[in-house]
């Protein structure tokens, strides 16, 4: 990328320079590494909506640039944060077994060990044995090759077949559902091989870092996910422009008449549903260890229809707007199922936010369906375009 590309979208740098900003001033109000002033559980939050933001930048390209109303893509993301979450919970109670198997007089064999491993991980489902599907569990390496692949051939595996058969709109949308609900349904089954309902647990405890604080731990997760999001915005808004990214939105605009101009649309398509699912696990991936736990309940299909929701009120077609409706949904969503919003004595009724948040958010949605269809993001441009 040369400096044509970086002048000809100067919002990239001013969306990198303002969370450069961001994280330096997170760091320096951290409870490991400045003044206190924010909490660890925050930085955790803070981690996982910058998380949250790059899959809704993903989210972006393929409905706001693209024209694909995917309501699948959590799947993706929760594809990620179990292939990462396998080697965290394989990792870590090998740690436990090994060290409580040290004091044997006779030393115990790998198989002996893996066997105890299974045991801890699925007996909670009553099962004794590894799946098949943990045969890399113990690699790191195979597993963040997981994050990447599992993700990637799915999308390519099921945007081919619907791309080539020429599904397009609502009939699209409904077969990236039911295939998240699918997925969901069969995960919830003990024996998917991920522990059913159960899911996988305690991914917060980082093997090789048992000793080291959780404080500490979120930061540097924080830092990872701020990294993730400057490259995710960097690769997506190369995607979204030139050549490439004329064809993408012309697509979203009139699928029928690139057709017809000799462009093959299909393989456009099927570029960015496989791509953005990949940045999707990734993201999933760096998520998870800072929630600390992954179940079915994570994938299932209301999650992707909250990512809709997001990049609707951000504004679709724009980046940056995809950042700021994420931003703006999860820290409110925190403030008002948190705790933070006082409940509101009516008299003869009280208004609990934490019962009323999901109407509250349904009502944003659909003013600003009605009265800013652009999104936050529409209203910035205005305002630029004002000051200019």
């Amino acid at each position: 990328m040369n400096r044509s590309f970086f002048a000809q979208n100067p919002s990239i740098l001013w969306f990198l320079a303002i969370l450069g900003l961001f994280t330096l001033g997170v760091t320096l109000m951290a409870e490991a590494t400045g003044t206190g002033l924010i909490s660890t559980s925050f930085v955790k939050t803070l981690g996982k909506t910058l998380c949250l933001c790059l899959i809704a930048i993903a989210m972006d390209v393929v409905w706001g640039y693209c024209g694909i109303l995917s309501l699948g893509h959590f799947a993706f993301f929760g594809i990620g944060g179990y292939a990462i979450g396998m080697w965290l919970m394989y990792a870590r109670t090998e740690v436990i077994v090994t060290g409580s198997m040290a004091n044997q007089v006779i030393p115990p064999s790998a198989s002996e060990v893996s066997d105890a491993i299974a045991s801890q991980i699925f007996g909670v489902v009553g099962a004794s044995e590894l799946p098949t599907i943990w045969s890399f569990a113990h690699s790191l390496p195979l597993q963040l090759m997981m994050v990447v692949l599992v993700p990637g051939l799915l999308a390519l595996v099921f945007g081919w077949l619907a791309f080539r058969s020429r599904v397009t709109g609502v009939y699209l949308s409904i077969l990236t559902q039911a295939m998240t609900l699918a997925l969901s349904l069969y995960l919830f089954q003990n024996d998917s091989g991920l522990r059913g309902n159960n899911g996988l647990s305690g991914l917060q405890n980082i093997p090789g870092f048992e000793s080291t604080p959780q404080s500490l731990v979120s930061m540097g997760f924080f830092w990872a996910s701020a990294l993730a999001l400057a490259i995710g915005y960097i690769l997506f808004a190369f995607v979204t422009s030139g050549k490439m990214g004329s064809v993408i939105r012309a697509i979203r605009d009139d699928e029928t008449r690139v057709r017809f101009l000799g462009y093959h649309v299909e393989s456009y398509k099927l570029f960015v549903f496989t791509l953005t699912a990949i940045v999707s696990g990734i993201a999933g991936a760096l998520y998870y260890p800072q929630a600390g736990i992954i179940n079915p309940a994570e994938i299932a299909p209301i999650a992707s229809i909250y990512l809709a929701v997001w990049v609707a009120i951000g504004g679709r077609g724009r980046l940056y707007g995809a950042v700021l409706g994420t931003v703006f949904v999860t820290l409110a969503s925190s403030w008002f199922t948190g705790g933070g919003a006082p409940d509101i004595n009516l008299g003869f009724y009280t208004v609990k936010w934490t019962d009323w948040w999901l109407v509250l958010l349904g009502l944003s949605f659909v003013a600003v369906t009605l009265f800013a269809p652009q999104g936050i993001g529409g209203l910035v441009d205005k305002l630029v375009r004002k000051k200019a």
